[in-house]
């Protein structure tokens, strides 16, 4: 590449990494909302993300079981 083909390109990229919007930006593999900046003091919506959360938990709870489960499972079936 060419000094003056790179240096349009850094510059390119650093208007687009400056102007990408918080979202873009956000840590991956996490649930919508879950790093947002808005901190509501309404308890309503406290409640119900707290709500949101456990149910996130509880389903992690039981998928995480039921992988054991199946493992468990496996090797029993191994040795028969």
């Amino acid at each position: 590449m060419s000094p003056k083909t790179l240096i349009q390109s850094l510059i390119v990229l650093a208007l687009l990494t400056g102007t990408t919007p918080d979202a873009a930006m956000a840590k991956p593999n996490s649930y919508p909302g879950e790093n947002s900046k808005f901190k509501s003091s309404d308890p309503a919506v406290i409640a119900q993300q707290k709500a949101e959360q456990g149910r996130r938990r509880e389903l992690r709870k039981e998928k995480k079981e039921e992988r054991r489960r199946e493992r468990l499972e496996r090797r029993s079936n191994r040795s028969n």
